[in-house]
């Protein structure tokens, strides 16, 4: 989490993600924000969704709360490069 948290100062909360299913090569980029969150609603509701799928045997101390903004496919075909903005 301490290099995750080192880009995210140095590009001013700004994020990319890539997720991608190798079963059906659907794949997205999803660029906005990013906030680290320790504490507060977010962060114990996180806390308790994380000890409930490991059955207690891992917990969560802190998570990033993301604001997507633009999604890109980045699957391959006809949508290729569809860009999706204002998705807040």
């Amino acid at each position: 989490m301490k290099t995750t948290l080192n880009n995210i100062k140095a590009n001013n909360s700004r994020i990319s993600i890539s997720v991608y299913d190798l079963q059906n090569l659907e794949g997205y980029q999803i660029r906005g924000s990013a906030e680290y969150v320790s504490e507060g609603a977010v962060g114990d509701t996180f806390k308790a969704m994380a000890e409930k799928i490991f059955n207690g045997a891992a917990t969560a101390k802190r998570t990033l709360s993301i604001t997507p903004e633009k999604v890109i496919v980045t699957t391959p075909g006809v949508d290729n490069r569809k860009v999706y903005n204002n998705l807040i």
